[in-house]
This record gives structure tokens, C-alpha cells and sequence, in this order.
């Protein structure tokens, strides 16, 4: 049999070594300002490397149409498990954005100081200068609907909000605080967006509240996703039964399918002969999976994507990447057919490391 290198050819970054962990962490902020690595700031790097989902083409699609005065929903959460694909997207609508000739702005909480505002920040990038929404408390819709109105078709993207919220609870405003400020804001940002034909606004909320977050933060979280649900329409880009594409997309430039049909092929009739495919799971099935999953056996995504995902720190796609880009470049000079759990190299420092650290 030939080996899975040279049917599935990984990316050059891996084949050559050059690869860093902290390439699968997408920083909207620093593609943005067209910053980091090609595969974000460049929109062709980009979707080579990225495999569309149903549920990415159907968000793009909405997003298109609503800025083209076609209908569409004007408030959309883009909801996923930690490190499921949120800020992915978000890089994703950014150049769609601009291929469409329309105006963005980028606002992520993480890059944000406590005293900043949104409201600011909305107008600085729209108009490069702050003259109208000024100060800590939020400036109404009437001022916010003069804004927006003319710098439309517009799409503003909004990752990490409850990071910034949780630092703005420390800004006392009179009797108030920024975090309040921000969230009536929020408020009356959705409802703006609501009524202007050609705007849409997308924001990032985690699906649970995460761990590190303390009590107050987990109050902050509820009030937000009260007021995104008054209006928003829920979006989750990645289905589970997708990931093993988005991985393979992610990992290998090109796929011979046809090599990999007779793998597959010959690999289900001897596992059926042997007994050993999984326990209730019809051959047919298996064999679907496997041309998704190829080189990886389905159990690799399965062990990976479920199991370590059920750990707070392993960010599911995101770790599963890492992980897999590491077994990649480590087998890329074995003459194997395809990759098991049975060939991870745990004598290889890097791979035992990301794997003890959770």
C-alpha cells in the first residue's frame, strides 16, 4: 500500500517543519489590521485552508442577503463549544465583508482597554474620528441610527464581548458602571440594527459559561445573552459530523480519492472479516466516515474531538489540530497507509507534552 503522504499530501508548513502551535489560534484583531500569519490576513490562504460547512455557508448567505437589502436576520450569535470555530467564522465574514464592497468594523473584546467603548470604537472606524460617541455612558439610538445609517451596507463583527464587559464592570460611571453602560448599549445597538435595511451585526458568546469566570462575570454573561436574545437568530458554523473535513482541509492541500476509496475499501472488508469494526455501527457507516476522517481512522477524530473535548482546557478543533498536525509531520517519513491511535510517537517530546498538559 502507499503511504498516506503521498495520497493525502499534508500542507507545506508541515512537511517542512515550519509549523507553530500558535497558527491554529485565529486572531480576528490581527487579521483585521492584516497582521499574522498569510492564512488569516490573506482571503485566498484563508479559504484554501478552510473547508466551508453548512452551517458557515449558511451563515455567509444570510449575511449576504441582509446587506443587500434582501431580508435576512440583522443580530446573529455565532454560539459553539470553547474553541469550536467562533472567531474562525468571524475571519471568514471579515473578508466576505469585503468582497462585497461593504463596510466592517472589527471589535474584540480580548485587544480592548476597560475604558474603551464600543460606541467609540464603532464611530473611530467608520469615520476615523470620534466626534459624536463620546464619553462612558451609551449614546442612545437616535445618535447611533444617524451613524450607521450612512455608512451602510455595514457589518460589524463582535468576538470575545463578555471579555470585555467582565474588565468594564471595573469603570464606575455615577451611579453606574461601564459593564452596565456597555450592556444597555448592546441593547440599543440591536434594536438600531433591527430597523436599517442593509446592516447586520454578529457577536461571539460562549454556549456555557466558562470556568476561569467568576460569579459576577457568570451575572455579566446571563444579562448579555437576555438582551442578545430579545432579537438574535443562534448560528453554530460546525456540526460534529463535519469536523473530520474542516481537519482534513486544515491539514492537506490535496487528497486522492480514488487511492483513498481502495484503502477504505480494503480496510472495511478486513475489519469485517476480523469482527473488530465498532459495536453497532453498520459497515456502510464506517466506511462513509473513513473517507471523511482519511489518513485518520474515524476513532482518532472520535477519541480526540469527543472525549478530550470534554476537557476545559483542550479547545476542541482548535487542539485537535494541533495534536494531528504533530502526528502528521511525525509519521510524514513512515511507509503506513493510513494513521491510528496506535501510531502516536509518545517518546516524541512535543506530541507527549500536548497530550500531558491537559
Amino acid at each position: 500500500m502507499n503511504a498516506f503522504h503521498t495520497i493525502a499530501i499534508p500542507h507545506r508548513d508541515i512537511l517542512e517543519g515550519r509549523l507553530t502551535m500558535d497558527i491554529f489560534a485565529a486572531d480576528l484583531w490581527e487579521a483585521y489590521h492584516n497582521r499574522g500569519p498569510a492564512e488569516y490576513r490573506d482571503a485566498d490562504t484563508f479559504f484554501q485552508k478552510t473547508y466551508l460547512t453548512q452551517g458557515l455557508q449558511n451563515l455567509i448567505s444570510v449575511i449576504q442577503k441582509r446587506i443587500e437589502g434582501r431580508g435576512g436576520d440583522p443580530t446573529i450569535q455565532i454560539q459553539t463549544p470553547f474553541g469550536g470555530g467562533k472567531t474562525h467564522s468571524l475571519i471568514a465574514l471579515m473578508h466576505k465583508t469585503k468582497e462585497w464592497k461593504a463596510k466592517n468594523v472589527v471589535i474584540v473584546g480580548t485587544n480592548l482597554d476597560a475604558k474603551d467603548t464600543l460606541w467609540s470604537i464603532i464611530e473611530k472606524q467608520l469615520t476615523g474620528k470620534n466626534e459624536k460617541l463620546t464619553g462612558l455612558t451609551s449614546p442612545g439610538k437616535d445618535k447611533l441610527k444617524a451613524l450607521l445609517v450612512e455608512h451602510q451596507p455595514l457589518v460589524i463583527l463582535m468576538d470575545e464581548v463578555l471579555e470585555y464587559v467582565t474588565k468594564a464592570a471595573g469603570v464606575k460611571v455615577e451611579q453606574s458602571t461601564l459593564a452596565a453602560q456597555t450592556i444597555a448599549f448592546m441593547q440599543e445597538l440591536t434594536e438600531t440594527i433591527s430597523v436599517l435595511e442593509k446592516a447586520c451585526l454578529i457577536v461571539t458568546l460562549p454556549s456555557s459559561i466558562i470556568e476561569h469566570y467568576d460569579q459576577s462575570a457568570e451575572q455579566l454573561f446571563a444579562q448579555l445573552q437576555k438582551v442578545m436574545g430579545r432579537v438574535e437568530k443562534i448560528y453554530t458554523p460546525v456540526q460534529e459530523s463535519e469536523i473530520a473535513k474542516v481537519i482534513r482541509q486544515r491539514l492537506f492541500s490535496s487528497v486522492d480519492k480514488k487511492k483513498v476509496e481502495q484503502i477504505v475499501k480494503n480496510f472495511v472488508e478486513y475489519a469485517q472479516k476480523e469482527g473488530i469494526l465498532p459495536i453497532g455501527l453498520e459497515p456502510t457507516e464506517y466506511r462513509n466516515r473513513f473517507l471523511d476522517s482519511y489518513p485518520f481512522l474515524p476513532e482518532v477524530i472520535d477519541v480526540l474531538y469527543h472525549r478530550w473535548g470534554s476537557f476545559p482546557s483542550f479547545q476542541r478543533t482548535r487542539g485537535v489540530l494541533r495534536l494531528l498536525s504533530l502526528i502528521v509531520a511525525s509519521l510524514k517519513e513512515k511507509n503506513i497507509p493510513y494513521i491510528t491511535l496506535a501510531d502516536f510517537n509518545l517518546a516524541s517530546q512535543e506530541i507527549r507534552q500536548e497530550l500531558l498538559k491537559h
